[in-house]
């Protein structure tokens, strides 16, 4: 009689192994469904004060523009074409009276560019990293 207590013991445990593997399963799916959904709502957004179409009269810049958007930057040289790109990073780092602002774009990781340049909230003017002595002024963009 020993047996059949024995047979009904192994198969109860095997199906509370069973169910407790299906809850770790789902509970794990969840944790990931809820990440991505986490991640795609906190997607980056370039702040207000940046967004336009940025010129500058320098000699050697006419006609050049870089026009940042909420989501993307993009490159001018004044012949009509200009590829835009998708912000992937952006990090503002206030700096006495302006604001450093670096973002990093690109199409994919292995394509990553980054764009350095310090805001003046004062002038609303902006000024490269590597070209102080370049202002650009923004003219909004309507939408």
């Amino acid at each position: 009689m020993n047996v059949p207590t024995q047979a009904t013991a192994s198969a109860d445990s095997s199906t509370k192994r069973g169910n407790i593997l299906s809850v770790i399963v789902i509970v794990l799916a969840l944790g990931i469904i809820g990440g991505v959904i986490f991640t795609l709502g906190n997607s980056l957004s370039c702040p207000d004060e940046l967004i336009g179409s940025w010129t500058t009269t320098a000699l050697g810049y006419e006609g050049k523009v870089l026009l940042i958007t909420k989501k993307g930057v993009a490159f001018n040289a004044g012949d009509g074409a200009g590829e835009g790109q998708a912000v992937r990073q952006l990090e503002a780092i206030p700096d006495g009276l302006r604001t450093l602002y670096i973002i990093v774009y690109g199409t994919s990781r292995s394509d990553e560019q980054v764009l350095s340049f310090h805001y003046h909230p004062r002038e609303q003017t902006i000024t490269f990293k590597t070209q102080s002595h370049l202002v650009w002024t923004r003219k909004t963009v309507e939408s």
